[in-house]
């Protein structure tokens, strides 16, 4: 036998050693198993007819004996493995004889079938075949591997069909899997792949729990991977795709900065190992153009802008990615012409304001890179099918450049195509919410900036039917704030086109929809059903219990078990609604006031809306009789820089100081000048000498929440002054006021009081007069009075004291949260184990309850992200069933708060008031402090605000 034979037969046996026994650690090998061996038997036998007469070497024979070994004991090891995956996995309704390995690659197969065809049928048959390898491979690290192949192609079934349901079951399978052992490589894929799941699912929903657990899943897949292996740049790539979401549901630039950190070194691996990486590369030009946007670096937007264009002269136009590769490189151009023009306005060098709103389509001069960006932008287009939900972000990147080039050089058409495109953008049936919303927003402005304002009126208002849906109810109800947050002034916008359209009714409607859009969703949720249980008591039934069902806490202890349940509950309430809506006489019920049931309100006395923004500002004064505009000579930027001049005048260092008070003074004639005087002309008719005065309710909106609307007038000078001229209470909107007013006419039985009073609250500073003004009021009732002070004082005893009292008196400190206004909250005796928050009494059903008098500080302020939602302590009590709340607007002195609500106490007492006429008691001590207790301290005496009836 020759040498050439020994070895070709030896080379045989080990091919068939090697592949017969190979497993999930070689996965080349365990692929092409069966090929494998077949070529190793065949070759060591040909290798034998080459032996002499007396055979082969002894050597030969026990090398291939020990080859079949091998293979055969590897054969039965897998058919034991497979069996019991089987009987672990019957459940899940079995595995069948299918092979893992073989599964998952038939599973590759249909996903390359998916991207060169489109064929969602060929996406549905690669999930179901690698949940069969799944299942061949359950008990072995092979599983790892297969289910990451799982959550990828759950994920790619999510971005073409917007389905839910497949992130939930990706971020499912991939918690499950998460503790599995296996190999470093496959659980950092899987890691990749579970980060990536709940990055997607945060972007849809806003879920700050998914972030911060995608973050985490992202990083340590990283971490498992050394930077050269193969691995490491799409897990890296992964991280970079979480940061930028980060980045943008924070606001954090250090985020933006980790993720193109993140980005290119997974680039830099990969050229490391002579490939290239288009999709990365797509997605570090789209990191550049946004942090140049941001940062208005012209160096970021040149890179970004020359990186598209080499990226697209290497791909193919048949390519998949090709159409991403074109809107990503159109973008930068765009975003590079803006920031060019930007800088020739402000001089260059100058950076822009840190600031700077998100919202940014200012283009203005000529340049042949709109005109490619355009170009660019309608063949991306052209390669999308309409169903295909990027189409809506591509749309919306088509309507920006159109509308910078008409802004550039007016052709006919351009402007009619940019709206169609925003139009078509925001109304995309598969997009998801938070594009169509942006478009919708960019639908607005453009229509706005070009004076079509009833269309733009229209795309308002289809941005105000969306947000509610953003904030939904199976998100923590500081992610249903920060989602409404993000897109502040929306319904401002809408009321200013409105007006300029000559439409204010439609401008007050608008005002309604699209502020306190939680506060208003919890009201419709207490909506009175009289009337539905008398025409339609079978619905009746239906509606109060699907109202249990999403107001009681879900108690499974499963997360996902919560989202689902609530997702369900909502949705169900939604069409509940929608039944209730189409039968005559109720088309109305537990919606929105209309411009009729404004004007109803309005019978009490006028209701006063106050608008500001950069194209107009006005007031809306709302009558019996008619909704009247009035314009306003004011900006936002005004009512900021009075803001800013009141907050530093009323500081606890300075509120106290009358030669620090001159300022103030300034300001609360500006607000009589600018904002009072023209609204009260229309408003209310000239004052009779002697009379009663009128009553007017005060509806700011942005920053004219910070200001002390009842204290304007020339306070110094004796001229005129809105405390001479009217009562004024305010109300966070018209639908709140409405609320109060149709339960005022009840009383919790008893009439009793709760006094609430926290002298020393731990880790607080003391409130030497808080035991004082407890005996004061406790002195003050007439009826029954439950005193809770000290160790008594605690969150759940006041709770559950609440239901059992008309009237509750709070002497104590208040924590406001600008981040997360519903945890703002009163601190209590044990505050250090939770304060009582406004979440906590927003989650009261106190109906018939009469007054609550919050003497604690800034209780009806909010921040600045949140003014138009109107998320304090004020309106929490309101909404618990309060028809009255007395609360202040600024921190007060200790010493101050006391005399004031000594001044409450005593005019209730001597106007012989049981709680029914608060606001005329609030507006008698606010002219008290003014004539007589503090007068050169406008600080003190204007704090105290009526919110209610």
């Amino acid at each position: 036998m020759s040498q050439w034979a020994q070895a070709f037969g030896a080379l045989g046996a080990v091919v068939m050693a090697a592949f017969g026994g190979a497993n999930w650690r070689l996965p080349f090998l365990e692929r092409y198993r069966m090929a494998g061996l077949g070529l190793g038997m065949l070759t060591w036998v040909l290798g034998r007819f080459d032996a002499p007469a007396g055979g082969p070497p002894g050597w030969y024979e026990t090398a291939g004996s020990c080859a079949m070994v091998i293979a055969g004991g590897a054969g039965l090891v897998r058919s034991s493995q497979r069996h019991r995956g089987k009987s672990d996995d019957s459940g899940d309704g079995g595995g069948g004889d299918d092979d893992g390995p073989l599964n998952a690659a038939e599973g590759d197969a249909l996903v390359r079938h998916y991207f060169k065809w489109d064929s969602t049928a060929s996406l549905h048959s690669a999930v179901d075949k690698y949940r069969a390898a799944v299942r061949a491979t359950a008990g072995t690290p092979a599983r790892l591997r297969h289910e990451a192949q799982l959550l990828k192609t759950l994920r790619i079934r999510y971005e073409r069909l917007r389905d839910r349901a497949c992130l939930d079951e990706a971020v499912r399978l991939g918690r499950r899997a998460r503790p599995d052992p296996g190999p470093r490589s496959h659980r950092a894929l899987l890691l990749a792949e579970l980060s990536t799941a709940l990055r997607l699912r945060h972007d849809d929903t806003g879920d700050s729990d998914d972030l911060a657990e995608a973050r985490e899943c992202g990083g340590a897949a990283v971490a498992l991977l050394h930077p050269r292996h193969l691995l490491f740049p799409l897990c890296s790539s992964r991280l970079g795709s979480v940061l930028l979401s980060s980045y943008e549901h924070t606001g954090d630039p250090r985020h933006l900065d980790d993720a193109l950190n993140h980005l290119r070194r997974g680039l830099d691996s990969a050229a490391e190992r002579g490939y290239t990486r288009t999709a990365d590369e797509i997605r570090l030009c789209f990191l550049l153009t946004e942090r140049g946007r941001r940062a208005g670096s012209r160096d970021d937007l040149a890179e970004a802008v020359e990186l598209g264009r080499r990226v697209l002269d290497r791909i193919a136009p048949g390519d998949a990615l090709y159409p991403s590769c074109l809107h990503h490189v159109s973008v930068a151009v765009r975003a590079a012409h803006a920031e060019a023009e930007a800088e020739a306005e402000r001089g260059p060098g100058r950076r822009p304001p840190a600031d700077r709103p998100y919202r940014t389509y200012r283009i203005t001069g000529p340049g042949p890179g709109l005109e490619w960006a355009e170009n660019l932008a309608r063949e991306a287009l052209l390669r999308l099918a309409d169903e295909d939900p990027e189409q809506a972000r591509h749309l919306l990147n088509h309507a920006l450049v159109l509308h910078a080039l008409h802004r550039a050089r007016p052709a006919p058409g351009l402007l009619d195509q940019a709206l169609a495109a925003a139009r078509t953008a925001a109304r995309h049936p598969t997009a998801d919410l938070p594009t169509r919303v942006r478009a919708g927003l960019a639908w607005g402005d453009i229509a706005a900036a070009e004076n079509r304002h009833p269309e733009a009126v229209d795309a308002f208002e289809c941005v105000i039917e969306l947000l509610p849906r953003l904030a939904s109810h199976e998100l923590a109800r500081a992610d249903q704030e920060e989602q409404i947050a993000r897109r502040p002034g929306v319904a401002v916008a809408a009321a200013t086109s409105a007006l300029k359209a000559g439409q204010p009714d439609r401008a007050a409607v608008l005002l309604e929809h699209g502020r306190g859009m939680l506060l208003s969703r919890t009201l419709a949720l207490r909506t009175d059903a009289t009337a539905m249980r008398v025409a339609h008591p079978r619905l009746a039934a239906e509606l109060e219990e699907t109202r249990r069902e999403l107001t009681a806490p879900v108690r499974d202890s499963d997360p996902e078990v919560r989202r689902r349940t609530r997702r369900a509950q909502e949705e169900r309430w939604e069409q509940l609604l929608g039944r209730i809506n189409g039968l005559p006489g109720f088309g109305d019920f537990a919606g929105p006031p209309t411009a009729e049931r404004l004007r109803a309100q309005g019978a009490h006395g006028p209701l006063i809306y106050l608008t500001a923004t950069g194209r107009g500002s006005g007031a809306i004064v709302v009558t019996a009789e008619d909704i009247r505009a009035v314009p306003l000579d004011v900006t936002p930027e005004d009512v900021e820089r009075r803001v800013r001049v009141l907050h530093s005048c009323f500081a606890p260092g300075t509120i106290h100081r009358a030669d620090a008070q001159g300022p103030a003074f300034g300001v609360l004639g500006w607000m009589w000048d600018e904002l009072v005087a023209p609204a009260l002309s229309v408003a209310l008719p000239p004052a009779a000498p002697g009379g009663p005065l009128p009553r007017v309710w005060w509806v700011p909106t942005g920053m004219f929440t910070a200001l002390p609307l009842h204290a304007a007038g020339h306070h110094q000078e004796g001229g005129p002054a809105l405390l001479d001229r009217a009562v004024s209470s305010y109300t966070p909107t018209v639908r709140a006021l409405a609320a109060a007013r149709s339960q005022s006419g009840a009383t919790v039985p008893g009439g009793s009081r709760l006094v609430v009073s926290v002298p020393s609250a731990p880790n607080a500073p003391a409130l030497l007069s808080a035991a004082e003004e407890a005996e004061l009021v406790r002195a003050a009732a007439p009826g029954a009075t439950t005193l809770l002070t000290d160790a008594a004082a605690t969150r759940d005893r006041v709770l559950a004291e609440l239901p059992r009292h008309s009237w509750a008196h709070f002497a104590c400190h208040a924590a406001p949260d600008p981040r997360a206004p519903s945890r703002s909250g009163l601190l209590l005796q044990d505050h250090a184990r939770g304060a009582l928050t406004v979440a906590d009494v927003s989650a009261l059903n106190l109906r018939g309850s009469r007054l609550a008098y919050l003497s604690a500080c800034e209780t009806a302020a909010v921040g600045p992200r949140h003014v138009d939602e109107a998320i304090h302590l004020a309106s929490a009590f309101q909404l618990a069933g309060f028809s009255h709340v007395i609360s202040t607007l600024w921190q007060l002195p200790d010493r101050a708060a006391f005399r004031l609500a000594q001044a409450m106490y005593t005019e209730f007492s001597e106007a012989g008031r049981d709680g029914g006429e608060v606001a005329g008691v609030v507006h008698a001590v606010n002219r008290q402090g003014r004539d007589t207790m503090f007068p050169k301290l406008p600080g003190v005496w204007a704090a105290p605000v009526h919110v209610g009836p």
